[in-house]
């Protein structure tokens, strides 16, 4: 197994198998070819001179058959809130690859943790989410059940982790497994950031939206819950509030009805597809056929990213009443091709 992750504020590094910002991954027997980039721009608040960049990403290849060639590529990328929400971003992010690697492997999918008290809690986390835990197995894929106790798994392990603060902090996630035979891409995701797959007939398919109580299955949730909905799409409990539905970490919003299990579905990547993921840095000021006119105006994946990220920041900066007082949002997209 050959992984890496690439934190928003170090020097891009390069190992054994990874080169970023930029990278290719190639199944010579399939010609499966991934031109990578990875753009991050942190924010800024004049109102908060010491804002720390929350946004993370991570890349990983990894191998199964330990036949010298990767069978399937994880990548990520995770948004975190609260005070010390980069925390649980930068945790999730150095441990999902491993915990989805542990999962295809085990003998059969499950949580990698002992006690009768996490395993109630998890299946009630399910339940909420709207799986029958009874038809957990059937209803989801093999890799999909990975992903789901992966995200659970990435969730308690912060949560009991004393040097996260979880508790009042949390994390978007979006991340997307590749299987490099199959061309199939599985995804799975929390939180308000987004993703779309750009097909070569310039179509915009949204492979992972923004979760918030706009949708009404998680307002149903939210509300039947103990959590009470402000404004247009702010969950709170108690003092404690955030604009979505479901994150890891945030431990005291369970109870609002905010859960780590993440939706997942799976399609099918044909060639010249494009792939865009990215936090709200970029949707916040940017649309899907915003973001597909730059993408499809480079052939590189990397000139792709950093365009991309140049105009959300522009349009941050660029729409502000003072230019004197700068504020925008942490930016990080990536871009598959």
């Amino acid at each position: 197994m050959a992984h890496a992750f690439v934190s928003s504020v170090t020097p891009l590094k390069k190992n054994r198998h990874h080169l970023f910002a930029i990278e290719t991954f190639i199944d010579m027997d399939n010609m499966m070819e991934f031109d990578i980039g990875v753009c991050n721009i942190p924010g800024v608040d004049w109102q908060r001179p010491g804002k720390v960049n929350q946004d993370w990403c991570f890349i990983d290849e990894q191998l199964l058959m330990n036949d010298g060639r990767a069978d399937y590529s994880v990548v990520g990328v995770l948004d975190g809130h609260g005070k010390f929400g980069h925390e649980i971003s930068s945790f999730a992010a150095k441990n999902m690859a491993n915990e989805i690697f542990h999962q295809l492997t085990s003998c059969s999918p499950e949580l990698p943790v002992p006690g009768p008290i996490i395993e109630f809690e998890r299946q009630a986390i399910l339940n909420s989410a709207g799986f029958d835990c009874s038809e957990y197995k059937s209803t989801c894929s093999r890799t999909q059940q990975a992903l789901i106790n992966a995200f659970h798994a990435v969730h308690f392990n912060a949560i009991w982790d004393e040097k996260v603060k979880a508790g009042r902090n949390g994390a978007t996630c979006i991340v997307c497994h590749i299987d490099h035979l199959t061309k199939e891409c599985n995804v799975a995701y929390v939180g308000d950031s987004r993703a779309i797959c750009i097909g070569s007939d310039n179509s915009i398919s949204v492979i992972a939206n923004e979760l918030t109580v706009d949708l009404p299955s998680e307002r149903q949730r939210i509300e039947s819950s103990e959590g009470r909905i402000v404004g247009r799409n702010n969950v709170f409990y108690g003092p404690i509030g955030i604009a979505m539905t479901r994150a890891l970490g945030d431990a005291v919003m369970v109870r609002a009805g905010v859960i780590p299990t993440p939706m997942v579905g799976s399609f099918q990547l044909n060639k010249g597809d494009t792939l865009v993921l990215a936090t709200d840095g970029i949707w916040d000021v940017l649309t899907n056929e915003q973001v597909m006119d730059i993408a499809l105006n480079h052939a590189s994946a990397q000139d792709a990213a950093d365009d991309i990220a140049k105009a959300a920041r522009e349009r941050w900066i660029g729409d502000l009443p003072i230019m004197d007082e700068d504020k925008a949002d942490d930016i990080t997209i990536m871009v598959l091709k």
